[in-house]
């Protein structure tokens, strides 16, 4: 089992239960779906056992919109019940198709099963509600359409290729792009919602590669560039609107954040090293001992934030926290420039730290927020946190929710997969 795959099933999920070597990035989403019959008993016991992440009604839950270090007061997070009830517009049916221009931001996106009635293992296309299927974004004011030209989840199944996975949907950091497969096309598309510009990213990738691998992209800070993290072509970062291949990862590194021009991308390594690429180059800057995320290069050009934990490498990760540490280091010398506890650890639980905040700040994706004393099982749907690269303070942002039947969230700024 090779580090790569090791470090992209933990950014997912850290799930216990499955076969790490079966899937690597297709494993991106997989913990986050929830297969629900269409039968009526199925769709009682899914509003009974749905998993939902509440938000404040109105509130922002984005964090595309945050500029500063300011604290959110969008999003009001109230607790969860014991048995958490859809919000009612949770359960009416998505049918309006996302305009050609003159929307946005995006807060952020999603797909669901719809009560569909679902077989794993086999070709869903014929019962599969397509419209259903498709990659719904929900705008700042609440307004929810879906995106009629992307590929969600895949309904061409087979028993040897039966995870429920989705072609990938990445939201730039301002919530004002959108990029996402167009599989009548075979290519990636980045859609500016506002001005309604259309670019088509030149690379051709094939849909049977995509269902087969998975994928990850994510947008730049600035969202000009456009990263593709996909299994069986070159990771490379794009310029959007030229097309042109600004940046490649040499053989057996990857990266989950491209950087603006002129700020080197950081990459790791399968064999569980840090670096940062540019020009093609890699300058290693960690190789640590226990598990760990990186984010970005912060806005001094010279700082790289990570999580570390006390699990070693090439042990497994159990439902315990793995990160108590936010260390910075120094990329050109490798030196650590700080290393302070998480407080407190428990309440994040990360899969990927993303981009700077602000200067003392970096973002970090989570799973939804969850009681283990409370016997429950923990809710679908995200929480966007704030680290403290000084204190070790994390600072809650906001909530995304994931509807009943919940397939999959993409966050602004991180990568969507």
């Amino acid at each position: 089992m090779t580090r790569f795959r090791d470090e992209l099933d933990s950014i997912a999920r850290q799930a216990p239960d499955v076969d790490l070597a079966e899937v690597a990035l297709r494993g991106a989403r997989r913990t986050r779906t929830a297969l629900i019959s269409g039968s009526a008993t199925a769709a009682v016991a899914a509003l009974t056992l749905a998993v939902t992440v509440l938000i404040n009604p109105g509130g922002s839950a984005g964090v595309g919109t945050v500029t500063s270090g300011t604290p959110s007061s969008g999003a009001t997070f109230h607790g969860i019940p014991a048995r958490p009830t859809p919000s009612p517009e949770d359960l009416v049916p998505v049918r309006a198709v996302l305009p050609a221009s003159g929307v946005g931001p995006v807060r952020y996106a999603y797909y669901d099963f719809c009560q569909d009635t679902w077989k794993p293992g086999e070709d869903n296309a014929p019962v599969a509600d397509e419209t259903c299927l498709q990659w719904k974004v929900v705008l700042q004011d609440g307004a929810r359409y879906r995106v009629a030209d992307a590929l969600s989840v895949y309904t061409d199944q087979t028993k040897k290729n039966y995870m429920n996975t989705a072609a990938p949907l990445a939201i730039s950091r301002d919530g004002r792009r959108i990029a996402y497969y167009a599989p009548d096309r075979e290519r990636f598309t980045v859609r500016e919602l506002d001005t309604g510009q259309v670019w088509e990213i030149p690379q051709v990738v094939r849909r049977k590669a995509m269902v087969k691998g998975g994928g990850l992209i994510t947008f730049s800070p600035d969202g000009r560039r456009l990263g593709l993290s996909l299994s069986g072509i070159p990771q490379v970062i794009v310029d959007v609107e030229s097309g042109r291949v600004v940046e490649e990862a040499p053989k057996g590194w990857f990266f989950l954040n491209p950087a603006d021009e002129g700020v080197p991308t950081v990459v790791e390594h399968e064999r569980a090293r840090f670096g940062v690429l540019s020009d093609g180059k890699v300058t290693i800057f960690a190789e640590p001992k226990t598990w760990a995320l990186t984010g970005a290069v912060g806005p001094d050009g010279a700082t790289v934030a990570m999580l570390t934990g006390p699990t070693a490498q090439g042990e497994s990760m159990t439902n315990g926290e793995p990160y108590d540490k936010v260390v910075t280091v120094d990329w050109a010398s490798g030196k650590v420039r700080s290393e302070v506890k998480l407080d407190p650890p428990r309440r994040l639980r990360p899969y990927r730290l993303g981009n700077w905040l602000n200067e003392r700040e970096v973002l970090a994706l989570g799973s939804a927020e969850h009681d283990p004393d409370s016997g429950r099982s923990p809710d679908l749907g995200d929480t966007a946190y704030a680290i403290d690269v000084t204190t070790g303070k994390i600072r809650k942002l906001g909530d995304y929710r994931l509807p009943p039947w919940g397939g999959s969230i993409s966050a602004p700024g991180f990568p969507g997969g």
